[in-house]
């Protein structure tokens, strides 16, 4: 009952569905052909091989309102990606979104690293701020015809990142005519984030009749920003934690602001941005310190803007051979806001907005300091009277921050038959740049800072003209990351029926590749006087390495049920050395009914350049945190400021090996071990059931120890914390006091200069679970072809180790350092048609977890989605639907690693109920 059709490409077969290919009548009726397999190189007329894929249909995702590539993964189960557009919000990301089959990178991760990305079965380049992996925006989805997620290891065939599957945008073949598009959303709620995207996609020429062709797409997309204030679940990160109703999810960096813990304004505060903190976790007593609840200026969607295109010429010289040229550019923008930069400055006893009754201090001259003096109250040979300032630059505006990336490839490909082997072959260059920018909201420390000491700004209350006029002119519009990947390859692959055995072919394939990838990452010198930004100036990168590799593969029929396929890579690596992976895959079909496969294999992930050669540098934690010293239970001991060691953001250092003088080998890659088994049962043309059990142990996990981990366990991880008392006058980032703002402002009571995390070997996770399929087709009938599908992923196990022979921690259904990882995802999907009508009808489901706070559960997260097509005119598509048909909120979470609050906004969608309307015509 499995068809051997040149559409179907892997076992998930004809599930009449959104994550499915057409069904199977329709497609034994095609003319087959011999095509390669994602996860093969072997090219066949058979496309079930011993592997799980899932293919999804473009144009069935077109019809439930996905407008991006991120939207889509969203719709895989397997996918557990927690990195999206809206992680661009207070970060430092380029505006990329990435996938993770798995979730493999998950709690420790800072990135997904371990899910190749392919267009077209050939690399492109990852994005260059951390050169870890490909930016899903960076695919012209409007040239794609269809995904196919391999949901195993793959590095036996294609090299590093296949560790936990890849993921293949097909694009479309041999396409002729013009088609343009167009398509938008408008969310119901008030606000933003209303979407409108435009396509044109064209071609001519037949490769089949004229032996030529053309193809063209392009494709516009553009958001518009959703605030925080939009919605009752994000406005405020006041959510009544355990820890009390107002320290978490809020800043002890107020406006008015405090000098030296002294709070001009008293309980009053500013509401409703600044509210105050009273004694006891209800809120109630006496007033202790106000707080900013910065969660309400923030954007919970950036706007952003995609733009990307793609064009392929195809001819054939000769009968058996075709040339082809190719070359794909995509352009995202993304524009963030988030609340008023929090900060600290010298303010002397004479400024004029020195606060009555506060105390006076001793602070360093800053006109002449001096040198660094331990013998002195502050720090320095020469000291004036005076405090700090601890505010919020409300006054200079909210943050604006922009994110601009350009990805390219280009590409000359030649593939045909010779002698009897299937040959294809290319050479071409895929760049990446990334540029970061501030907008507004950022302002020059230096001239702030001078503001306030010579009497002109007032940190605690309204400005006079003079002192907004410093701060506006302290206003920074300047790019501050420039970040450049750059990928040279050339590859050659050849298959081949071998022989005729007695059960059928015996297949091989042969192949070479080699890259030089090359990466450069520039922080700009005006990050100097950006200290709200968290990018040290000193953060310049830079490498480059060759790779090449050698690979084969084997398909040996050993009976007419039972196939063994086997293939091994070798990898040669100019900075770290070689690596050798193997992998076995069995298929056996003892009925026409039943197919039962399995396959294990190793895998493994070089270190980027970005991790070996990335410099000491200084950025802010994500997440708030208490000094645990000078913080004991979020409460600041006699002489230290709330507002610096309770509940606030610090600086951590990392660093690559190379980037501190040590051999390149002192990081080692990754390593992984894979094993699937699986069964695919079609008792009936109209039903399909699937199960693949699958375990994933990867060792040497590379990652910065999780600023979680260190904060969790200040005892065991004492090292970690740097104090200002530790540093010397030195050169060299983080190494010198005048480096760390806040051992400047405040050395009286020695507050944490920075943690110490640099990239390292951690130690291992080990991952198991079962993903379920299932799919029914009606067929024709007289109320039309009805279908059902759905795809779940159970994750039963997911153990990992924050350091080599450490304890595991279990994080399956709970928040564990950084995100957490969702036992149970599916999609459900129903589709109908009849005529010119067609209707989708899909669920996508994240079950509940055990929230970073452990006293809260984050609820079960379901949304449907509806649709309605007509193709009643010639040539003409008309959709209509509505995305979370129920309106459901996303599940409350009180997580504090994102900006955006009351929410997780990396795994729910805050839009809320939208309507969607889209159009199409084919002109011929």
């Amino acid at each position: 009952m499995f068809r051997k059709t040149k559409v179907c490409t892997g076992l998930m077969l004809a599930f009449g569905g959104s994550l499915a290919v057409s069904s199977l009548p329709a497609m034994a009726q095609q003319q087959l052909e011999r095509v390669e397999i994602t996860g093969s190189s072997i090219r066949r007329v058979d496309a079930e091989t011993a592997l799980p894929v899932t293919i999804i249909k473009v144009e069935e995702l077109v019809k439930q309102g996905v407008t991006t590539v991120e939207q889509a993964m969203a719709r895989i189960a397997s996918n557990q990606s927690n990195f999206g557009a809206s992680a661009s919000i207070g970060a430092t990301t380029g505006g990329k979104s990435e996938a993770d089959i798995r979730g493999l990178s998950g709690p420790t991760g800072v990135n997904s690293n371990k899910t190749l990305v392919l267009l077209n079965g050939r690399r492109i380049a990852n994005h260059a701020f951390d050169a870890a992996a490909v930016d899903l925006n960076a695919i012209p989805l409007a040239a794609i015809e269809r995904i196919e997620v391999l949901r195993d290891g793959a590095s036996s065939l294609y090299g590093t990142d296949a560790i936990g599957g890849v993921i293949n945008f097909i694009i479309k073949r041999d396409y002729r005519g013009l088609e343009v598009s167009a398509q938008t959303q408008q969310p119901k709620a008030k606000g933003g984030g209303d979407t409108n995207r435009v396509t044109l996609l064209g071609g001519f020429g037949s490769m089949a009749e004229q032996r030529f062709n053309v193809m063209a797409s392009l494709d516009f997309r553009k958001q518009n920003v959703l605030v925080a204030a939009d919605r009752k679940f994000s406005t405020t990160g006041i959510l009544g934690t355990s820890r009390g109703a107002i320290s978490d999810g809020t800043s002890g960096t107020s406006f008015p602001g405090d000098l030296n813990g002294f709070e001009p304004s008293g309980p009053l505060c500013n509401p409703p941005s600044s509210v105050p903190r009273n004694t006891n976790p209800d809120n109630s007593g006496a007033f202790q310190s106000c707080r900013y609840d910065f969660s309400h200026d923030v954007d919970i969607i950036p706007q952003n803007e995609q733009v990307t295109g793609l064009v392929r010429g195809s001819v054939a010289i000769a009968p058996d051979h075709t040339i082809s040229a190719e070359y794909m550019r995509a352009h995202n923008k993304a524009i963030s806001k988030v609340a008023p930069a929090p900060t600290g400055h010298i303010m002397p006893a004479t400024s004029p907005f020195y606060p009555a009754g506060a105390p006076v201090g001793s602070v360093p001259d800053l006109i002449n300091p001096g040198a660094p003096d331990d013998t002195t109250a502050c720090g320095f040979t020469n000291c004036v009277p005076g405090g700090v300032a601890n505010w919020r630059q409300v006054p200079a505006g909210k943050r604006t921050s922009g994110d601009d990336t350009t990805t390219e490839r280009a590409m000359l490909e030649a593939q045909g038959l010779f002698a009897g082997w299937d040959y294809r072959t290319a050479i071409g260059r895929s760049k990446n740049k990334s540029t970061a920018s501030v907008k507004r909201g950022y302002v020059n420390d230096d001239l702030m800072q001078l503001g306030v000491w010579n009497g002109v700004i007032n940190p605690f209350g309204d400005q006079t003209a003079a002192g907004q006029a410093a701060i506006d002119a302290a206003q920074v519009q300047a790019d501050t990351l420039i970040g450049t990947a750059k990928m040279d390859f050339v590859d050659f692959r050849v298959s081949k029926d071998l022989m005729q055995m007695a059960a059928g072919p015996l297949s091989a394939a042969f192949g070479f590749e080699h890259r030089k990838e090359r990466s450069s990452f520039e922080a700009t010198d005006i990050t100097a006087v950006l200290g709200s930004l968290g990018i040290d100036p000193d953060s310049d990168t830079g490498g480059s390495r060759k790779v090449t590799a050698v690979f084969a593969e084997l398909n040996i029929p050993i009976t007419k049920q039972l196939e063994l396929n086997a293939a091994a890579r070798y990898d040669k690596y100019s900075d770290f050395g070689n690596t050798f992976n193997p992998k076995l895959g069995l298929r056996y079909q003892p009925t026409k009914e039943m197919l039962v496969r399995g396959s294990i294999n190793t895998g493994f992930r070089a270190p980027t350049l970005y991790e070996i050669y990335q410099p000491a540098s200084l950025t802010f934690t994500t997440d708030n945190y208490d000094d645990p010293l000078l913080c004991p239970g979020g409460a600041a001991v006699p002489g230290a400021s709330a507002g610096v060691v309770c509940g606030q953001q610090v600086l951590q250092r990392t660093s690559g090996p190379a980037g501190i003088g040590q051999p390149v080998s002192t990081l080692k890659p990754e390593k992984s071990r894979t094993m699937t088994v699986g069964l695919v049962f079609e008792p009936s043309s109209s039903v399909t059931l699937g199960v693949d059990l699958w375990k994933i142990v990867v060792r040497n996990l590379i990652s910065p120890l999780p600023e979680q981990a260190v904060f969790g366990d200040a005892t065991k991880y004492s090292a970690r914390f740097v104090r200002c008392s530790q540093l010397a006058a030195g050169p060299g980032p983080g190494q010198d006091r005048s480096d760390v703002d806040v051992c400047l402002n405040f050395p009286s009571f020695d507050p944490i200069a920075f943690i110490d995390t640099p990239v390292e070997n951690l130690g291992e996770l080990h991952t198991h679970g079962v993903d379920l399929s299932a799919a029914w087709r009606s067929g024709a009938t007289p109320s039309g072809n009805w279908g059902l599908s759905m795809e779940g992923t159970y994750i039963t196990s997911y153990r990992y180790q924050r350091e080599r022979g450490g304890a595991f921690i279990d994080a399956v259904g709970r928040y564990s350092d950084n995100a957490p990882v969702f036992r149970w995802q599916h999609t459900l999907t129903g589709t109908w048609s009849q005529g010119p009508w067609g209707s989708t009808l899909a669920q996508r489901f994240k079950s509940s977890y055990t929230d970073q706070d452990p006293a809260f559960q984050v609820g079960a997260y379901a949304v449907w989605d509806l649709s309605v097509s007509w193709t009643g005119i010639k040539n003409l598509t008309v959709t209509a639907g509505i995305n979370n048909l129920f309106d459901i909120d996303p599940p409350k979470s009180v997580q504090n690693t994102t900006f955006q609050r009351g929410y997780d906004p990396r795994f729910s969608d805050p839009l809320g109920r939208t309507y969607m309307f889209r159009a199409a015509y084919k002109f011929f």
